[in-house]
């Protein structure tokens, strides 16, 4: 498979490789099932400490964020029995993260609640209907860099993918592409890396995910890293 796509990658200049693969060598794959994802959701997703979030890797700590956002992190079993996620590609004429690989999600509406504008989003991004998402947990809020954002990560199990996958369909206006990938690629040496980059206000790392003919990186990539370091490592 050809790894990686051709999305311009905006490193600053002090930027260099990090660490290596976290789950290399540790990995038990059984965990990776929507009854193991939802237990350590309901065990840590969106309730950790205060304190605890100066460490947790969602999000730069010098970002503040002056708007409220939501995306679903959806999530089905694929035909092999393997657990995936669905994936959109921005579409390259979008104002901010143009191009990029994404969750569904955007801004909340005046008086929505933060899961009612995932699901609306991504209803309006790739005809995925609200009711075929069973909401399992929520991953702790990010902020992102670009943007200035809040952003809040729901996952949502889509049970019957199989009727499903037939009605969806990208809205040509926001998104170029939908994809789904296993969360064991996620996890293959070859797929995930990690860069440290350095700012005038702070240092955090920004996690790469090196797909077929795409990457994920930037607040997908936290969202992601965050998911599977729970899911693989608690």
């Amino acid at each position: 498979m050809a790894r990686g796509g051709n999305q311009i990658i905006p490193r600053p200049v002090a930027s260099r490789p990090g660490e290596h693969n976290p789950w290399h060598g540790r990995v038990d794959t059984g965990r990776l099932s929507v009854d193991r994802v939802a237990d350590v959701l309901a065990l840590h997703g969106g309730r950790l400490h205060p304190e605890d979030l100066a460490t947790t890797p969602m999000r730069p700590p010098f970002v503040a964020a002056t708007k409220d956002a939501a995306v679903l992190v959806p999530l089905f079993v694929g035909d092999a029995g393997d657990l995936r996620v669905l994936l959109t590609r921005r579409s390259g004429r979008m104002n901010s993260h143009s191009g990029e690989v994404a969750f569904p999600g955007g801004r909340l509406d005046v008086g929505e609640t933060p899961v009612d504008a995932a699901l609306r989003e991504a209803e309006e991004e790739v005809a995925l209907p609200r009711t075929s998402v069973r909401i399992i947990g929520t991953l702790e809020p990010l902020s992102t860099v670009s943007s200035s954002s809040r952003i809040t990560p729901f996952v949502g199990v889509i049970d019957d993918m199989v009727s499903i996958r037939g009605a969806l369909e990208p809205n040509p206006r926001e998104v170029d592409r939908i994809f789904d990938v296993s969360l064991e690629e996620l996890i293959h040496p070859e797929c995930y890396r990690e860069e440290i980059w350095d700012f005038p206000d702070g240092t955090f790392p920004v996690w790469f995910f090196e797909v077929e003919d795409d990457t994920i990186w930037g607040a997908t990539g936290r969202m992601l890293r965050r998911l599977l370091d729970l899911t693989l490592l608690d």
